[in-house]
């Protein structure tokens, strides 16, 4: 229970940022560091039995059988020593950053959004290294790259553009990850991390293999901006400095690294794996330190920094020894603290100073000398100096890349393009130190030293760099146990100095020729921020690509951007005949000769609403008047209700028929604005095409519905609700039954789909164009609207009371005999709209927000009944909505009644949406200082 203990220490400071933020503003960072904290010697706690072999974890079934039986999705948490070395990580790092940003944030701005973003995060991340099921695995890396794009774009407009591009390519690398664990769950027939990667599956199907291994990288690289990703993290250091020092430093690019360590279990021999890591790690190593040498930005040299060395852990992963994972383990750590240390310390200086571009510095080194020694610690450790923990990482790095799968000339190159990388590395590490501190042309008189409170949280991670170097035994045994959780066997022993060796002398020759260079320092920046070695950059050719990707949709659009229904419909009609065509020509459905019609099915009664439909629909197609049309449909749809009526489905053809009404009432309404009449089809060929079409498109849905219906028995299912479904549910309406019981998830999910219908609804009302018709037209039969109402006014007194007790009624009776939510809702949104057409002018019925607020109270009721139910009966013992029944009052009650509840007052909520907007002054043209259906000498009215 320890690793669930930590996700709800983390969940509670998600719930209590908001609060804490309110009552001590800023300060509110020092408690939620104190949860992170707690929720690490929690695991701490466990370090023992970690290191004796032992796993923590937790495991609750989400989901039964989801890709066969037997396959579950479960909330599964896995605590192995590769898990808990990033979850200290996270928490540690995380606690560190939110106590520097007590100090740094200002007061009463945006801290709020600030504190519940960086603790959402941080149980993102817990929750993706705790992942032991790939349903969380995959949702919890989603959140990670939802909740780093809204800590960016929080910055304001500077961090727009960035955020758009850490969302857009994290995305990407969230749908190569779906494919590549939906293959995996798919081929190892389970859900599982653990089991997935203990398959033998991977041996057996190498051509599977490789490619999940390349959809992996790829994911992993869109995390860790390994090129061609890379260019997103540099652009989104328009974020808060504690965002860039947690983010980026210790958070979203190690959840790229953990990814790839944790499937380097399966893939460390796989050849693809081996050279795409190695080469595009390595690449994006070298490339991103020259481009880190270009800057004068500070904090966006810092990014470039990190980039340069994630490429250092992919590649070091990729050679895949059990050497080079526990190198890359230990460079891991090392970079979190020298990283998150170098950001922070960024912002005091741009705190300190007002600015962070070296142009704008100046000697700061003796103004504040505490900032000043913390920065050289931090850059001396990411410019692998002895005897920092950089120095050992780096040596580490270098020894793993000898031993690398790519032949003896490829181990030669890439210890060549290792040492050229840590050339530019040590470069661009100095010019932090020297172009903040000592080289700027800046008077800095009125500088001062930072508080204690701000730079010594930002420098303590740094400072550790320091005295690790001499207590390196004791990481010896966490980082074999960590290496062993990836099913590999590794002894370490690190240490400060492992003699003469080729790592040393590449070492000995970058610090020899860095220092020379820091000699020449001026003249060499100079000339690299004077050039640029890319022709397009990143970001340009993202926005082209988005800009082809806007152009096509554009066409694709155009091709259905009319008002006309024909062009519209008449795909889905070609279509419709196609299907009929291709299934006469191949004997039957599939190739499948049709079965005899069920006998004594058919009826004569059934003709007399089939005689209704059709007299009906040919009045419709005769008929210029756009209101006798309306009628039409209206007869044609009460047909379709006496069919079913016919066919013994009551409670459907209740329910259509108050689609029915209300449908008419939405017509009217819209009619308003329509002309009189249609507009005749002058065009002859025009209208021989669209007969023809009408013509097969009727014979085809004939064919579609006389083949497919009536041919068949009740099916299986069919009969295992009729059969079973009064017993377990205790109601004898099988269809409300189904609707709220067995397939609750499924209605939840259309409750949600009709809630998305009344905003659509309200959104496209208010942005259509003002109303277009001049004062003094009048389309009413009375010189004065209130007479208009008079009958219905008068009429509402009777019926509303009748329908308002009808709609109770049939709410409480859909249970056990015709009704349910649906109908009731129906039957109440008639009532409301008569409430309406007896007005005697257009005013909204309710206020304004009223049908959102409905709406959505009832899609959280029916999903709160669905999940007391679930929880129930226990997680993952039952469906969505398991009923739980009592007796009170004389009646019996089950959230069954509760979940119908909700879809009652989300429908009532959709159709009033639909009253207001369309009749209501929410329409176009209703504006209160323009009614256009009075006269102007009516206008007192």
């Amino acid at each position: 229970m320890t690793l669930l203990y930590a996700v709800l220490l983390a969940a509670l400071a998600v719930i209590l940022a908001p609060v804490t933020v309110k009552v001590i503003d800023r300060k509110a960072g020092y408690p939620l560091a104190g949860l992170f904290l707690i929720a690490a010697v929690l695991i701490a706690k466990e370090f023992p039995a970690i290191a004796a072999g032992e796993e923590l974890s937790f495991h609750a079934t989400w989901v039964r059988d989801f890709i066969a039986p037997g396959v579950d999705v479960s909330f599964a948490l896995r605590g192995d020593a590769l898990s808990i070395f990033f979850a200290m990580l996270a928490l540690v790092i995380g606690a560190v950053v939110l106590t520097y940003s007590a100090a740094y944030l200002p007061k009463n701005e945006g801290n709020t959004s600030f504190y519940t973003l960086m603790t959402a995060f941080t149980l993102s991340i817990l929750l993706l290294v705790l992942a032991n099921d790939v349903v969380v695995l995959f949702l919890a890396w989603e959140l990670v790259s939802l909740a780093s794009f809204m800590l960016i774009a929080r910055s304001g407009s500077g961090g727009e553009a960035g955020s758009q591009r850490t969302l857009i390519l994290t995305f990407i690398g969230g749908l190569t990850l779906l494919t590549a664990l939906g293959i995996a769950a798919t081929v190892t027939g389970s859900t599982t991390v653990s089991a997935i990667l203990a398959s033998p599956v991977w041996t057996e199907r190498p051509g599977v293999t490789a490619a999940v291994a390349v959809l992996i990288a790829a994911s992993a690289f869109t995390k860790s901006a390994q090129f061609p990703f890379h260019f997103w993290l540099p652009e989104a250091m328009a974020a808060a400095t504690p965002v860039s020092a947690f983010l980026h430093a210790a958070a979203v690019v190690k959840a790229g690294v953990y990814l790839l360590i944790r499937f380097s279990a399966i893939f460390h021999d796989v050849a693809v794996w081996n050279w795409l890591l190695i080469v595009v790690g390595m690449g994006t190593a070298v490339m991103s330190a020259v481009f880190a040498v270009q800057k004068t930005d500070l904090k966006k040299l810092t990014a470039y920094s990190t980039v340069s060395h994630l490429g250092w852990i992919v590649a070091t992963i990729g050679v895949g020894t059990p050497f080079a994972i526990a190198a890359a383990l230990v460079h891991t750590l090392a970079h979190a603290l020298f990283k998150s240390s170098l950001f922070m310390l960024i912002g005091v200086i741009d705190h300190e100073a007002g600015s962070r571009d070296i142009r704008r510095l100046g000697p700061l080194w003796n103004k504040m000398p505490w900032t000043f020694g913390s920065v050289v610690i931090g850059a001396a450790s990411m410019a692998a100096v002895p005897p920092l923990l950089g120095f050992v990482s780096k040596e580490g790095m270098l020894t793993a890349f000898e031993d690398a799968p790519i032949g003896s000339a490829g181990q030669v190159i890439l210890l060549i393009v290792a040492g050229i990388g840590a050339f530019f590395t040590f470069t661009y590490s100095a010019k932090i130190v020297f172009g903040a501190f000592f080289d700027g042309p800046r008077d800095m008189e009125h500088v001062h030293e930072a508080p204690v409170s701000l730079w010594l949280p930002a420098a303590l991670p740094g400072f550790m760099s320091l005295p690790l170097v001499f207590v390196l035994g004791l990481f010896d045994a966490p980082i074999d146990d960590a290496v062993a959780a990836v099913g590999l066997e590794h002894h370490s022993h690190l240490a400060l100095w492992h003699g003469f060796n080729v790592p040393f002398l590449i070492s000995l020759v970058v610090l020899i020729v860095g220092i020379a260079g820091i000699f020449a320092r001026k003249k060499m920046w100079a000339s690299f921020e004077a050039h640029e070695f890319m022709p397009r950059s990143g970001n340009d050719l993202l926005y082209s690509l988005m800009k082809g990707c806007s152009q096509l949709g554009r066409v694709l659009g155009k091709m259905s951007d009319s008002h006309n229904p024909s062009r519209h419909m008449l795909p889905i009609v070609i279509l419709i005949i196609v299907l009929a065509a291709t299934t006469l020509i191949r004997d039957g459905v599939d190739g499948v000769a049709l079965q005899p019609r069920v006998a004594g099915l058919d009826n004569p009664w059934d003709l007399l609403p089939l005689g209704i439909i059709a007299l009906a629909m040919f009045g419709l197609v005769r008929t210029q008047n756009r209101l006798t049309g309306a009628i039409m449909i209206g007869i044609a749809g009460s047909g379709v209700t006496l069919q079913m009526f016919l066919l013994g489905a009551p409670d459907v053809a209740l329910t259509q028929f108050m689609v029915e009404a209300l449908s008419v009432i939405v017509m009217m309404m819209v009619l308003r604005y329509l002309p009189e009449t249609f507009q005749p089809v002058k065009n002859k060929s025009r209208k021989t095409g669209s007969i023809v079409i009408a013509v097969l498109a009727g014979v085809a849905a004939f064919l579609g519905v006389w083949g497919l219906m009536g041919r068949h028995e009740r099916s299986d299912l069919a009969m295992w609700y009729l059969d079973n479904a009064p017993d377990i549910t205790g109601g004898d309406n099988v269809v409300a039954t189904i609707i709220v019981e067995f397939r609750a998830l499924d209605t939840l999910g259309e409750l949600s789909v009709l809630g998305m219908a009344a905003v659509v609804i309200a959104a496209i009302t208010t942005t259509l164009p003002r109303f277009p018709f001049k004062s003094g037209t009048r389309p009413a039969p009375f010189g004065q609207s209130q007479l208009n109402s008079v009958p219905l006014r008068k009429g509402v007194h009777v019926v509303i009371p009748l329908l308002v007790i009808m709609s109770v009624i049939v709410f409480f009776r859909g249970h056990n005999a015709s009704g349910g939510g649906f109908p009731a809702a129906l039957i109440m949104g008639a009532a409301i709209g008569l409430i309406y057409l007896s007005r005697g002018s257009d005013e909204i019925v309710f206020g304004r927000m009223t049908p959102i607020r409905l709406t959505g109270i009832g899609i959280i009721t029916a999903l709160i009944a669905g999940f007391v139910g679930y929880l129930h009966h226990g997680i993952g013992n039952g469906g969505f909505l398991a009923a739980i029944h009592a007796e009170a009052f004389g009646q019996h009650w089950t959230t069954s009644l509760i979940f119908d509840l909700g879809i009652y007052l989300a429908v009532l909520g959709m159709l009033t949406m639909a009253i207001n907007a369309l009749g209501g002054y929410l329409r176009p043209g209703t504006e209160r200082e323009f009614l256009p259906w009075v006269h102007d000498d009516d206008s007192a009215l």
